[in-house]
């Protein structure tokens, strides 16, 4: 089978829901080649536009764990186009536990700091507060810095306290009420 037949028999699967491992472990099982293929199709896919697909797909990357998912799902958030869910995309990165996407996330939350979220183009507070959970998810200290710069910043309440929570979840001493040290740290020098 080519890659085209391949990729229409992954897909014919992926319709409607939430792609979860479930649906990962369908497409694996109905084309074992996906999980030595999919980073392949993913550029692909970008190159050609085709980002309802690519959304799918990535998804189903998430849970197949192919090593270079990361820089593609990062290429494609860098060229803010319509039609990415950009949002899911956070998400994955998050899920990646990316230690690459918190200068991006970080850039991603800082373009649109300050606009009125009412206004066309606005980035939602959704969004942002998915910057801020896959920070918090990725656990680096570059994560654990940006957390800790929105919390002190000139952010939306909301969101320092989405930051502030994060930065609770990762565990050590009390840091002042600004969250705790130590998630993702290493030990060594």
């Amino acid at each position: 089978m080519n890659d085209t037949a391949l990729i229409e028999r992954i897909d014919a699967l992926l319709v409607g829901g939430y792609i979860g491992k479930e649906k990962a472990a369908a497409a694996q099982a109905a084309v074992p080649v996906a999980e030595s293929r999919i980073l392949s199709w993913l550029r692909d896919m970008a190159e050609a536009r085709e980002w309802a697909r690519f959304g799918r797909f990535a998804a189903i990357g998430i849970h197949l764990h192919p090593v270079g998912l990361a820089p593609i799902l990062l290429s494609v958030l860098a060229l803010r186009v319509r039609g990415v869910n950009t949002e899911d995309l956070v998400g994955m990165l998050g899920e990646l536990r990316s230690p690459e996407a918190v200068g991006p996330l970080a850039r991603l939350l800082g373009e649109r700091h300050g606009q009125d979220p009412d206004s066309p183009g606005s980035q939602s507070l959704s969004l942002s507060a998915a910057c801020v959970r896959a920070m918090g998810e990725i656990g680096t200290p570059a994560a654990e810095r940006e957390l800790r710069e929105i919390v002190s910043g000139d952010w939306p309440q909301e969101l320092k306290e989405y930051a502030a929570d994060e930065l609770d979840s990762f565990g050590g001493p009390d840091d002042g009420g600004t969250g705790a040290s130590g998630h993702g740290q290493s030990t060594t020098a």
